[in-house]
């Protein structure tokens, strides 16, 4: 008899809620939109997404416990992984439901260097480990709940990497974008987005305006203070006028410093109004006349549900 992984019923619980199952769906990244141009943290606008998404895969992960109990009896955990290393055609959730009852994720998997031929011994070894562990502290009623805990806390790496990675570029260039056309630009006509090298600059850029005199380079990165290096590199990539978008620096940063050395501009979204100092910039220096700079929270609102649905699709951008 198949196990029966409940997928149907976890993909339901995601699904209910557009925002829980998808956080960069259009009508949350215009609500994301809409808070960074007010200055505020992106990273606890999406942590409620995270969160979600994490208390519905531990409910999954109770419930493949309890099944399997039943279906396999006390070496549930054996057979559990037996059957999962033998699927065919794994969906995507099958594939990290093999890795988490390992206790690892994907990319924990390449770093130790193992490849699918592996998992049998690796998992028979964290089997054999977990049991004497348990067994040495004299608690071996307990390795069944620790294997739960070691599956969830595998899922958390895993939901939390990837939401990490897609928030990314994909929402960078969203942001940027909206920008742009809230202050009056005209996509492909004097603005452009994902400016590819070429043989007057041989760095990639996330978009281009068109000046007085030529065109000037706009980049971001959505980095927590600790990473001051990835701005270090941008100063470098939009050149003389260009101008980064970040999300916030340390205060000891010399990052100010460099860009000053420069003529490159630096916008901090966090605590700040990023679309008046966009504003300010480019005033001076581009052709057309920008459109002011909205004052109350409503009127961001009003600027940003006035943007075309399109520049908040991450399929097309």
């Amino acid at each position: 008899m198949n196990f029966d992984y409940k997928l149907d019923e976890y993909r339901q619980w995601l699904k209910e809620n557009v925002q829980l199952s998808d956080p960069f769906a259009p009508p949350a990244l215009r609500r994301l939109t809409y808070h960074l141009l007010l200055g505020k943290n992106y990273r606890l606008l999406t942590e409620t997404n995270t969160k979600g998404q994490l208390f519905a895969t531990f409910l999954w992960l109770s419930e493949i416990k309890t099944e399997a109990q039943k279906h396999y009896g006390e070496n549930w955990i054996k057979f559990l992984f037996e059957a999962l290393y033998s699927e065919k055609n794994k969906s995507k959730e099958i594939n990290n439901l093999l890795l988490w009852i390992m206790g690892i994720t994907h990319k924990t998997a390449i770093n130790l260097g193992l490849k699918q031929k592996d998992f049998p011994e690796f998992m028979q070894e964290t089997i054999d480990f977990i049991n004497e562990l348990f067994g040495r502290i004299g608690n071996k009623h307990f390795v069944e709940d620790a294997w739960l805990l070691l599956m969830a806390g595998s899922a958390t790496l895993n939901i939390r990497g990837s939401l990490k990675s897609k928030i990314g570029k994909q929402f960078e260039r969203v942001f940027i974008r909206s920008i742009i056309q809230i202050l009056g630009f005209t996509e492909n006509e004097n603005f452009w987005m994902n400016i590819g090298r070429d043989l007057e600059v041989d760095r990639e850029a996330d978009a281009e305006i068109e000046t007085r005199r030529g065109h000037i380079r706009i980049e971001m990165a959505l980095i927590s203070s600790g990473n001051q290096e990835v701005i270090e590199d941008k100063i470098s990539r939009v050149g003389r006028n260009g101008i980064i978008l970040f999300d916030i620096l340390g205060s000891k940063t010399r990052v100010y410093q460099t860009a000053d050395n420069n003529g490159v501009k630096l916008i901090q979204i966090r605590n700040c109004n990023p679309l008046l100092d966009v504003y300010r910039h480019l005033q001076p220096l581009v052709k057309i006349e920008l459109n002011p700079v909205p004052e109350t929270p409503d009127e961001f609102k009003m600027a940003v549900d006035s943007l075309p649905e399109n520049i908040f699709d991450v399929n097309i951008n």
